[in-house]
């Protein structure tokens, strides 16, 4: 026979004190955890929604990103004509040659970050079908323009429609801004490949160039035909692939973030045990009582373990109604891969909600196990006599 759920409910309630000092305890930890993993899936969706799986990156071999790659004129001619590569109506291969280069941008609030332009051609917004412009135009080859990824806008100075930025040996006008779908691209700046090389001098020198491919492409066999054929001799992989391997930073953040969690988590755990301790103490009686009137050993320890997964994920719930104001807030990051800045959003997810429940009833699980153990353990005439 089982201890109605009510029995604890009104214990939690009679020790108002006590629980509520352990629930806010619980749902601090669980805040910062459900702040922590919203950070990692804003940040790993950035960087995973950039890639597109019919598009291929092809890089020099051995290069680990598109910022440490050169890839040469003769390269790319040899390389745009492979038959799995889409073409557009007028039959012109949709391969994008890019240099993206690192600036230093001033802050709207003062210093400055490293942020990417990307140098392209008018065919990497049919590439890159995840960014279409939605204000102004796009830039005119040949011309000093740029068009602004929509998280740089308020964020840097001059990244309005008009604006001027000076950057690398110019004077660049943003002439337009797009959207990215949310991915990595929204935090840079694009504009004509060509200028960027006479910037940069660079020279004839591409780092990259991306190919989006035919519907039902053999692309594993296209990857090997770009590796051994010498006329290109390059290393290439699917967009989805190259950003997953690009994702390590999100990766280690979330196990940071599992650490720190983890270490308050044990401060909690110990608040939960010392709560439950007392319970026992102050209810010895009460045990007592209910094994006399036939309750066995099974379900008072069910009922002291139900009372503080209870406590636990109604503190945990707290905890997340606590963080809730932080999903869709804009940040940046310093990705320590490509040394550049991405700005990106905070994203309290179905999936971190989840975890930061499991999360809670885990400690209150750990917090309740000994208080009811020693709880199922009292001995009828010990615990009356206690009384």
């Amino acid at each position: 026979m089982a201890i109605p759920l009510k029995y604890n409910i009104r214990s939690l309630l009679v020790r108002r004190v006590s629980t509520a000092m352990t629930a806010g305890g619980i749902a601090l930890v669980v805040a910062v955890f459900v702040i922590v993993m919203a950070m990692v899936a804003g940040l790993g969706s950035a960087i995973s929604d950039t890639g597109s799986p019919d598009n291929v990156v092809v890089v020099r071999k051995g290069s680990t990103t598109e910022t440490s790659s050169a890839v040469n004129l003769d390269q790319f001619d040899a390389l745009k004509f492979l038959p799995q590569i889409k073409r557009d109506p007028s039959g012109n291969p949709l391969a994008s040659p890019e240099l993206p280069v690192q600036v230093l941008m001033q802050r709207s609030g003062g210093g400055s970050d490293n942020v990417v332009v990307r140098g392209v051609l008018p065919v990497a917004l049919q590439v890159h079908q995840n960014v279409h412009l939605i204000q102004g135009r796009m830039f005119r080859p040949a011309l000093n323009e740029i068009i602004v990824g929509k998280a740089l806008v308020g964020r840097y100075a001059d990244t309005k429609i008009g604006s001027t930025m000076r950057f690398g040996r110019g004077n660049w006008k943003v002439v337009g801004i797009f959207d990215a779908g949310g991915s990595s691209f929204e935090s840079e700046v694009w504009a004509d490949i060509h200028n960027i090389q006479d910037d940069t001098q660079r020279g004839a020198y591409y780092a990259c160039v991306r190919i989006k491919t035919v519907p039902g492409a053999d692309v594993p066999a296209l990857i090997r035909r770009i590796a051994d054929d010498p006329r290109i001799n390059l290393q290439a992989q699917t967009e989805t692939d190259y950003y997953k391997d690009q994702s390590v930073v999100a990766n280690q953040l979330r196990a940071l973030g599992m650490v720190v969690a983890v270490i308050m988590g044990i401060g909690a755990v110990f608040a939960a045990m010392n709560t439950m301790y007392a319970s026992v103490a102050a209810r010895t009686t009460e045990i007592g009582t209910l094994r006399a009137l036939g309750f066995r050993r099974g379900a008072i320890l069910s009922s002291f373990l139900i009372e503080s997964l209870a406590l636990a994920v109604a503190a945990g719930a707290i905890g997340i109604v606590l963080a809730l104001p932080i999903n869709g807030f804009s940040t940046s990051f310093g990705n320590f891969v490509t040394f550049s800045t991405m700005a990106f959003a905070f994203r309290v997810t179905p999936t971190v909600v989840i975890q930061a429940l499991v999360f809670a009833a885990v400690m209150g699980a750990l917090g309740g196990w000994f208080p009811a153990r020693q709880a199922m353990k009292l001995q009828v005439v010990d615990a009356l006599r206690k009384g």
